[in-house]
């Protein structure tokens, strides 16, 4: 029956007296997250089945039954490994983890054959501690404790000192921090915990001294170093300050003393590089420096407390970079690298520091893009994470320089559904304006794809410069001080730009296709396009190189003869150098022309006109303009219609131009006859009129036969190229002719003759004696096809 005193009769040579009250193993912290992963309030119920018995007080012991124990060593935890076996190779986590923290536990174990028993039992006396009932041993029993050694666990645990969760975090954390070398961490770990904890611990207890000794001889050192820095011996000041601080490297005071006081000295390295990279700063060694050495770095921000703990940038710096991820937004810093030491208890390793120059924490934007416009600059850019804003500067020709807009909030986003481009800013900040110098400025900032966007206008031509910075607000300073970083800076050129073209209009010319003109566009080059969908916006700013070919059957002077079928939107577009303004367009079209066009008079004053009506036209116009000239009338054909019916117009006795061509597709468009549409022109309606008037009776006889030949004209004017007209006397027994081959010419009468006198009159010679006979007149020569034959009724052609 073991006694009521812990510890009283232990049998292990190298049991501990009393109760620890610090684990006192390296990454403790590590040990407890796997254990608790698993599910263990403690690790002992690894060691043990369900059910089982733990032995505490000389050792651990697993109880395997009635007399029965086993004591867990390096031996047994490799052999409750290996009777595992590979579960976790199988994909159990829980079992690869459970594998895991065994071997954790078996090395913690080889490494100190004591470590173990004292983690477990600091472990167990917490959850005394924490347990409601931690007085009792039941309690001890169902955290797995053999019932003999409840009762005395429990007893001891209840005079060890009680550590409240501050407390055991120092106590966890100590080993480590001295490990690390963190000596002032690990004094500011030892300043919370109980002045009596030690008393029951020796280990713990030897720890505190060692930490006592090296906290004065660090303090001691520093109280040199000051003591040389009031002398102003610089040098002798720094070697105290940076044997102080191998000693003891997470001293503020050693350290800021040795940037204070460190001077460069030829033929040693550099400084520490340091530089801003996405998502925190890069560090390197210099040139120079020792390949194969290693240092830990330390990073100092600027009006920060002197009593505020060094921040340590994770990671040894060796070869290659260090990024430090947790650099302050917005505050300068500064990063010394101390030399690594071998060991906790080896302090003076060989080695200078490496210091960096001041750097502020201060992301530039990225992706600053500049573009020029009419009379306007335009920038985007994407702001970095942490920005609390931007200011943005526009320095003109003249060398002045005006504050453009700023955003106000830290972040960028993409406009919302409900957010108007141009009218705040991306987060809500609004729009400012200032003048620039040359014309003033307005600017607008909005946010598409996370970018940020800032617009002056009213720009001058010239040369400018565009700069931003980004504003941060570090976290304690007071007063609402704000860091600006350097910014980034671009140039940009403002181009003089076209006037644009304000309007454009088209008209169908009376010879056949169109005349455009416009207004504005005052110095620059108009030019006639058609765009291809989609087009433009009116104003648009445009580079002369990608604007479409003018339109080639459009002049200088804006005379176009399209070709037929055209249906185009025609819009005019301002050019000066390299830049180009997109104006307005109108709708033009020319209709397909018709072809087979023939016209021929029907009777006084109308034309029967035919043609081949063009495939796909629902409709066709034909257009009838007097000769020479006169107003023209258009006449709309449908198609059903004109097959069924055909085509019988007025058209006067004139000489008219009738013009066919398929009805325009658009009413929106102006169009305009086609040069080459179906044409013809109808002559005026010019006839020749003859009579055969017998002779009068001149007692028992009649006179000779008189042939009356006369010209009908429009306006009395039959024109020139009158036809003769033939009176044929018919053969072969009286027939009446049909040709002017088919008889014997009986008179003539030229077309000069007629076109001078109109009317003339001659008498007809007979040809033979006889009996009467038939004749006929015909126009031969001249316009005979153009020109009517006026006949008499047939039984009036007869001569006797």
């Amino acid at each position: 029956m073991a006694g009521t005193e812990f510890g009283h009769a232990l049998g292990w040579s190298r049991a501990l007296s009393g109760l620890p009250a610090a684990p006192l193993v390296a990454r403790y912290g590590e040990l407890v997250s796997a254990q608790q992963a698993l599910g263990l309030s403690h690790f002992g119920e690894l060691l043990i089945p369900a059910g089982g018995r733990l032995r505490v007080l000389d050792g651990i012991f697993a109880v395997e039954g009635p007399g029965r124990r086993r004591h867990v060593g390096p031996r047994t935890l490799r052999a409750l490994r290996a009777a595992r076996g590979d579960a976790g190779a199988g994909g159990d986590a829980a079992a690869a983890a459970a594998d895991a923290l065994l071997d954790r536990l078996t090395a913690i174990q080889e490494q100190d054959p004591t470590a173990l028993r004292r983690i477990l039992l600091y472990q167990l006396v917490q959850l005394l501690h924490d347990h409601p009932r931690g007085q009792v041993p039941e309690t001890a029993t169902g955290l797995g404790v053999d019932p003999d050694e409840a009762a005395a666990l429990v007893h001891a645990a209840a005079g060890s000192p009680r550590l409240d969760r501050a407390q055991r975090a120092a106590a966890e954390g100590l080993e480590d921090a001295w490990l690390a070398g963190r000596v002032r961490a690990a004094a500011r770990s030892v300043a919370a915990l109980p002045r009596a904890v030690a008393g029951g611990d020796p280990l713990l207890a030897g720890r505190l001294a060692e930490l006592a000794e090296r906290v004065g001889a660090a303090d001691a050192l520093l109280d040199e170093a000051r003591e040389y820095e009031d002398r102003e011996d610089q040098e002798r000041a720094a070697a105290s300050y940076g044997r102080a601080a191998r000693l003891a490297w997470d001293c503020p005071r050693a350290v800021r003393g040795l940037v204070r006081t460190h001077r460069p000295a030829e033929g040693r390295p550099g400084p520490l590089e340091a530089r801003l990279v996405p998502g925190g700063v890069a560090l390197r060694r210099p040139p120079g420096a020792d390949p194969d050495g290693t240092w830990r770095v330390v990073r100092l921000t600027r009006r920060e407390p002197l009593t505020t703990p060094l921040a340590e940038v994770p990671g040894p710096l060796g070869p290659g970079p260090l990024t430090d991820l947790r650099a302050p937004l917005g505050r300068e810093v500064r990063y010394v690298a101390l030399p690594g030491a071998g060991s906790a208890g080896s302090p003076d390793t060989p080695g200078a520091p490496l210091i960096s120059a001041p750097l502020l924490v201060a992301p530039e934007v990225t992706e600053l893009r500049l573009a020029d416009g009419r009379a306007r600059i335009e920038a985007s850019w994407l702001r970095p994470p942490g920005a609390s804003g931007v200011r943005v500067s526009l320095t003109g020709p003249g060398g002045d320089t005006t504050e453009l807009a700023a955003s106000e909030t830290a972040g960028t986003r993409a406009p919302d559904s409900g957010d108007t481009p141009g009218a705040t800013t991306p987060q809500g900040g609004a729009a400012g304006s200032s003048g620039v110098p040359g014309g003033g400025a307005e600017t607008r900032a909005g946010a598409a794809d996370g970018r940020e966007v800032v617009r002056a206008e009213r720009l001058e031509p010239g040369a400018y410069v565009l700069r931003v910075r980004c504003r941060y607000r570090p976290d304690g300073i007071r007063g609402g001080d704000e860091a600006l970083s350097p910014g980034v800076e671009a140039p940009v050129t403002v181009h003089p730009w076209p006037d644009p073209v304000l309007a454009l209009a088209a008209a169908a010319r009376g010879a056949g296709g169109l005349e455009f003109r416009w207004t504005g566009a005052a110095g620059a080059d108009v030019r006639l396009v058609e765009w291809p969908e989609p087009a433009p916006a009116e104003g648009a700013e445009l580079a002369a190189c990608a604007l479409p070919p003018p339109l080639p059957w459009v002049d200088a002077a804006g005379i176009a003869e399209p070709p037929p079928g055209t249906l185009a939107t025609v819009s005019a577009v301002a050019v000066l150098g390299e830049r180009a303004l997109a104006g307005p367009g109108v709708a033009v079209e020319v209709p397909e022309a018709v072809s087979g066009l023939t016209v021929r008079r029907t009777a006084a004053g109308r034309a029967k006109i035919s043609f081949d009506w063009p495939d796909g036209a629902g409709r066709v116009t034909v257009a009838l303009t007097p000769e020479p000239g006169g107003e023209r009338t258009e006449h709309p054909v449908v198609r059903a219609v004109f097959l069924r019916e055909g085509l019988e117009l007025p058209v006067g006795p004139g000489a008219v131009r009738v013009t066919a061509y398929a009805a325009p597709r658009s009413a929106l468009a102006t169009a305009a006859a086609p040069r080459e549409a179906g044409q013809a022109v109808l002559a005026a309606d010019v006839s020749i009129a003859y009579r055969v008037l017998p002779g009068p009776r001149r007692m028992l006889r009649r006179g000779p036969t008189v042939l009356r030949v006369t010209v009908h004209a429009p306006g009395g004017e039959p024109g020139p190229g009158l036809p003769d007209f033939v009176l044929v006397a018919g053969t072969g027994g009286g027939a009446r002719p049909h040709r002017a081959a088919d008889g014997i010419e009986l008179c003539r009468v030229t077309g000069a003759e007629l076109a001078v006198s109109g009317t003339v009159e001659r008498e007809l010679v007979p040809t033979a004696p006889g009996g009467p006979y038939a004749v006929r007149g015909f126009l031969l020569g001249g316009r005979a096809a153009s020109v009517r034959l006026d006949e008499p009724s047939l039984t009036s052609l007869v001569v006797r």
